[in-house]
């Protein structure tokens, strides 16, 4: 290793955390922002090498509009000094299989955890035609104030990109590489869909699923059929038997298919060790009886307001993906008889008033946000479900992300394109999942446009009204920024009001 720069640019080298092939990794102390990063800093040797100088360059780019909170993203790039580097966001936190190497086998739940939020920033980087290539234990570092965090894009593949390509097409670590990449096959989602399927399994177990000390050993592996451990439920079994199909038109559609797969049908939490046996399954209440799809949103600083001040969150939470729809709140209304259905007696209110004696949502809009709920019903519906409203700062955390974007996909506006905004022009509600472009940094849907939806707290001193937020289908842009607020009395309704819940982990 090259001697220990102590400077450069302005950057302070703190201490030298990692080394790779191609370059050196530093804590370091950027002296104009007073923010840490980790600044990586290619190897001398490699200046002259086009392919290495390429790769290296290419990830600064590649992870500048990869700004995601399971993505170690790009601050700065430089030369400073005949050094070239790049300033990433530093992670407080050590590699995944440091955490394996030290603490053994993971609890399936922890387990679990991980491979969902890692999916979560592939999900983000497949929807910007991106393919990691190589997602491996090294990669992915575990912070515990922010969770699973993927690193290493040097040899990401843009999918619709003639870039590198024959050069680069079977770069990666031979143990996760999926049976299409050796036969010469270009990377994709599905390829990076059985790494992390990999990886799970080496979590749960401590050993490398594909082991070997050659890639020709390794590959001979890949022919066969992975062993998997037996003492795990058959969800888990069955699911990451298909994310392992050899042919990646066999393996899930979305990464995030894969992910919902591991959960169905309900959450397990049993400590899976070698030789341990099998767990007997439990029949208990449901504690999740509207179907709730959660999305985990880590502790840790956000920007917060119109003047984007810095929050901080202590404690991990869970927050539901899309606003409740009106099926889950029929499941609500079923359970409890005498809890009236959203009906208001006024024509502007018809589109959305439920059936009062089949007690029955609106044709054709199962999938569609329920409307015409106070703030008191939703506070029922939460009670019922075993969850709550979420906090203004819990709802624009999971909205906006850490770096305080004005909507949950970004900066770009463009009317249709993100969100049911007034200017899209539908002029009412549309189905929770319509707009894929409009996914926050976190992964969950419809926080700007559609319906306004409640939240626990309230709008001011005053505590008269409570808070909503996300603006609705008839708010222009201005309405739909991730900052704007609205003010509504606990017992009113209104066509564009709805909601989302929240719980603790």
């Amino acid at each position: 290793m090259a001697k220990t720069p102590t400077k450069l640019g302005k950057y302070q080298i703190e201490e030298h955390i990692g080394a790779g092939a191609n370059a050196d990794v530093y804590r370091a102390a950027d002296s104009a922002l007073k923010r840490t990063v980790a600044l990586k800093v290619l190897k001398p040797a490699l200046i002259a090498d086009e392919e290495a100088f390429e790769r290296f360059t290419q990830e600064a780019q590649v992870l500048a509009s990869l700004v995601h909170p399971h993505i170690a993203w790009v601050w700065d790039m430089g030369e400073a000094e005949g050094r070239y580097f790049i300033a990433m966001r530093y992670v407080n936190g050590r590699s995944l299989d440091r955490l394996l190497e030290e603490s053994g086998p993971l609890a399936l739940e922890e387990a679990l955890r991980i491979t969902g939020q890692v999916a979560e920033a592939l999900k983000f980087a497949h929807e910007k035609k991106l393919v990691h290539r190589d997602v491996k234990p090294q990669n992915i570092l575990i912070s515990q104030e922010e969770g699973a965090v993927l690193t290493d894009f040097g040899l990401v593949k843009a999918m619709e990109s003639s870039g590198m390509t024959r050069t680069g097409s079977h770069l990666g670590t031979p143990a996760y590489m999926a049976p299409e990449l050796w036969e010469g096959e270009e990377a994709s989602p599905a390829s990076d869909q059985y790494a992390l399927a990999c990886v799970l399994v080496e979590m749960l177990t401590g050993k490398v699923l594909f082991g070997g000390n050659t890639p020709v050993a390794i590959r001979k592996h890949l022919m066969e059929e992975p062993a998997l451990p037996t003492n795990l439920p058959a969800v888990i079994v069955e699911s990451v038997r298909r994310a392992l199909s050899k042919s990646a038109g066999e393996r899930f559609k979305h990464i995030s298919d894969f992910v919902a797969a591991l959960r169905e049908p309900s959450r397990v939490s049993a400590k899976v060790m070698p030789g341990a046996d099998d767990q007997k399954s439990q029949n208990k209440k449901s504690d999740n009886p509207a179907g709730i799809e959660w999305v985990e949103i880590p502790a840790g600083e956000f920007l917060y307001g119109e003047k984007k001040e810095r929050q901080y969150i202590r404690k991990p939470y869970l927050i539901g993906k899309y606003p409740v729809t009106n099926e889950q709140y029929q499941r609500f209304i079923d359970a409890n008889p005498d809890q009236p259905v959203p009906y208001v007696e006024a024509d502007w209110a018809k589109p959305y008033n439920w059936d009062k004696k089949k007690r029955r949502y609106p044709e054709g809009k199962s999938n569609h946000p329920v409307v015409l709920v106070s703030w008191k019903d939703a506070q029922a519906f939460c009670k019922w479900a075993g969850c709550q409203l979420p906090t203004e700062q819990e709802w624009e955390k999971a909205a906006r992300g850490t770096d305080g974007r004005t909507y949950p996909w970004g900066e770009d506006w463009l009317a249709g394109k993100y969100c049911n905004s007034k200017e899209a022009g539908i002029g009412e509600t549309t189905p929770v999942d319509e707009f894929a472009d409009g996914v926050s940094a976190y992964g969950v849907w419809d926080m700007s446009g559609n319906v306004w939806e409640w939240t626990a707290s309230f709008y001011d001193d005053n505590k008269k009204t409570y808070a909503l937020r996300g603006g609705s289908w008839g708010n222009f842009d201005s309405g739909v920024h991730t900052s704007n607020r609205a003010r509504g009395s606990p017992g009113g309704w209104v066509s564009n009001f709805g909601f989302r819940c929240s719980r603790t982990k």
